[in-house]
């Protein structure tokens, strides 16, 4: 069955590519053409890691694996529709479209959003988990770490906590200098 989402959309497809944009990181390109057949029966879905070349596997919880598998059911193999081109440029544009009029309907909003903001909010949620290093981040994005680190620094407690380590360490032989009170008059 070909769906065309040229002219109907609804707020379920929306909260869906948004569901699969967050649990996955894929880009948008990704979510738009997502193919049910790179989701396993385990729950790991196959990204291209077109940067670092790597394949990669990104499990999703159970309620999204069903939710992928019904869009499938129903639409197709392609759970966001099959589109009437290949240009990329012009499939993204049509889901970007979408989620502008969305998030024109929710604002106004401190920064403008974008779908990319979704793939922010993958690594943000990784990287503020204890023992998710950037390595790990990097992997799963199919970034570099250099890059993990250029765009997340902020949310990279593994970061911080080795920098205070570091700091501390340099510190603690130092002499405590004598205090002297400081006279309020």
């Amino acid at each position: 069955m070909t769906v065309n989402y040229k002219y109907k959309w609804t707020g379920q497809d929306l909260a869906d590519f948004i569901s699969v944009s967050v649990y996955t990181g894929l880009r948008i390109s990704d979510v738009c053409t997502f193919h049910i057949d790179r989701l396993r029966p385990t729950g790991e879905c196959h990204i291209r890691t077109a940067k670092n070349g790597r394949k990669v596997f990104k499990w999703v919880p159970e309620w999204l694996q069903q939710r992928m598998r019904a869009r499938a059911a129903h639409y197709g193999p392609l759970i966001f529709g099959d589109h009437s081109t290949r240009d990329m440029n012009v499939v993204t544009d049509v889901w970007r479209r979408k989620l502008k009029r969305l998030w024109a309907l929710c604002g106004p909003w401190p920064e403008k959003p974008t779908p990319h903001r979704f793939r922010h909010t993958f690594a943000r949620i990784l990287l503020q988990r204890p023992n998710v290093t950037v390595r790990d981040v990097a992997e799963l994005l199919g970034d570099t770490e250099d890059m993990v680190r250029r765009h997340y620094a902020a949310w990279v407690t593994e970061r911080q906590e080795r920098l205070t380590i570091v700091l501390k360490e340099a510190f603690s032989e130092k002499p405590t200098p004598r205090l002297v009170v400081i006279s309020t008059k």
